[in-house]
């Protein structure tokens, strides 16, 4: 008699614990599944997480929204036209307020850009000539300009553009024209830099 009850508990206690085990087992797989679920939700919203739109505060007043500097920000017409002013800016000279008309397309140039420029109009030679010879400088765009590449450099977009350009010198005396090309690399820059958020960094003709 003893030894029925014996194996009857046994066989209680074995059903309890398989019992409870099967539990368990539901449990952590139903967890499993849950913590699976979970993981694939918070990778998703890591990899599609949206940076906040930041904004800058003008001397203006003026709130502007602020892109990233790899962001090109301006379409490519826009640059071509940009940059075939500028040049136009340039090379459209007085010889007796030419350092007022170059202070003016200052602007449109960085640092680094400007003193590229710059050298680029003296080791060319046309500023002696234009004080020297008391010069008129007009110059215009041959065509349209190229957009040579489009790249990143240092974190920023930048574009390269090359154009050709037709000089005409006039004097008291004589008219006279040359032709050349002009490359130039255009960055992207803060806009509290420059308004357009775009700026020259080199320059060369």
């Amino acid at each position: 008699m003893a030894n029925n009850t014996s194996q009857e508990l046994a066989f209680k206690l074995n059903a309890f614990y398989r019992d409870r085990y099967r539990r368990v087992m539901k449990f952590v797989s139903v967890m499993a599944v849950i913590c699976a679920v979970l993981a694939c939700i918070l990778s998703w919203m890591a990899y599609d997480k949206k940076q906040p739109p930041y904004y800058a505060a003008m001397t203006t007043g003026e709130v502007v929204p602020m892109h990233a500097l790899s962001e090109p920000v301006v379409t490519s017409p826009f640059i071509v036209a940009w940059s075939a002013r500028t040049v136009q800016l340039i090379y459209n000279l007085n010889f007796s307020i030419y350092q007022k008309q170059l202070a003016a397309v200052q602007n449109r140039f960085t640092e680094a850009g400007w003193e590229k420029m710059m050298s680029a109009l003296k080791t060319s030679g046309l500023l002696k000539t234009l004080v020297g010879d008391k010069l008129i400088i007009t110059a215009v765009v041959s065509g349209t300009p190229v957009i040579l590449a489009q790249m990143i450099t240092d974190g920023r977009f930048t574009w390269r553009v090359q154009m050709k350009v037709l000089v005409t010198y006039t004097s008291a005396s004589q008219t006279k024209q040359n032709e050349f090309v002009v490359t130039m690399n255009i960055q992207r820059v803060p806009t509290l830099d420059a308004a357009n958020g775009i700026q020259i960094v080199s320059f060369e003709t």
